[in-house]
């Protein structure tokens, strides 16, 4: 890169601060994303999808009721263990199932670019996990039982309150993955959409058909 060019690349992500990425990735996520697959795209891609994968075995964790059959701290010790040594592999496969359709689409991404903006993309995902903090302390060990009892008026409230916010983060990474699939694969936002959900697509279908055959 000649020292001009150099000039021209600093002065076009002059707002990025390479030391914040975790941070403008909220606020600026389509020109972060672009600084991050031109200057560093393996940073934090591993650790990223790993703390994914925790932050969804929690939630399902919650989801399923585990707290009905085992103690708050055996569900979360078993949710790290699953989601950080297992959960990740997902992310793996999603990227090469988004890369394999994408071409579908006439993309040309590669399964490597998939896992660099789906592990950013989960940066809202994983900042779900420091609300673990308040809602144990508030809602204590219901947080994960099937059925809530003698919740509080303030609980209660609470709850509610952590379940929007929850929602929130996770349509933001949904957001940042189609910002991060339009950028790699040039669409636009319809199409990085359909790209974003024909893996669940082509894996619920055989699974339906199977379904409605036995089902004759």
């Amino acid at each position: 890169m000649t020292e001009n060019n150099f000039e021209e690349f600093e002065s076009e992500y002059d707002d990025i601060n390479p030391n914040q990425l975790v941070y403008s990735i909220w606020v600026k996520p389509k020109r972060t994303l672009k600084y991050i697959l031109e200057k560093c795209p393996t940073k934090y891609v591993i650790l990223f999808l790993i703390l994914g994968g925790i932050a969804r075995a929690i939630s399902r964790a919650s989801e399923r009721g585990m707290g009905d059959t085992m103690s708050t701290a055996s569900v979360l010790i078993m949710a790290i263990l699953t989601g950080g040594l297992i959960g990740w592999i997902a992310y793996f496969i999603y990227a090469w199932a988004l890369s394999f359709t994408g071409k579908w689409l006439n993309g040309k991404s590669d399964p490597e670019t998939f896992r660099t903006i789906i592990a950013w993309s989960l940066v809202p995902t994983i900042a779900s996990i420091i609300l673990l903090i308040p809602e144990l302390i508030i809602i204590g060990d219901q947080l994960f039982k099937s059925e809530f009892l003698y919740l509080s008026t303030f609980q209660s409230v609470a709850l509610i309150g952590f379940g929007l916010i929850e929602l929130a983060l996770w349509i933001w990474s949904l957001v940042i993955l189609v910002i991060g699939i339009k950028i790699i694969q040039g669409f636009g936002t319809g199409k990085a959409i359909l790209n974003m959900l024909l893996p669940a697509l082509v894996l619920f279908l055989p699974l339906l058909l199977i379904f409605m055959l036995f089902s004759l």
